[in-house]
């Protein structure tokens, strides 16, 4: 059965994304939550939030998206 994700918990996978593996996020999920929270629910959830990691066993790194449009105001945009 699919669960709806509360705010704290896209908070959780987005502060985190970046310093934990997707299977040590889902651990933390499940401590935190008392549900299973599983490997595939978590990668999916961080997909949809738009966060992509590096390929590979074990890399933490979040991929840095460019910027879609000469006239973007976001902070960090490489199209200046």
């Amino acid at each position: 059965m699919n669960k709806v994700w509360t705010e704290e918990e896209k908070q959780f996978i987005s502060n985190n994304a970046n310093m934990m593996t997707d299977k040590v996020l889902s651990a933390k999920l499940s401590q935190i939550t008392g549900r299973n929270v599983t490997l595939q629910a978590v990668r999916k959830q961080r997909q949809k939030m738009g966060i992509a990691k590096q390929p590979g066993r074990g890399i933490c790194a979040v991929v840095e998206k460019e910027c879609c449009e000469e006239t973007c105001n976001q902070s960090g945009c490489t199209k200046d």
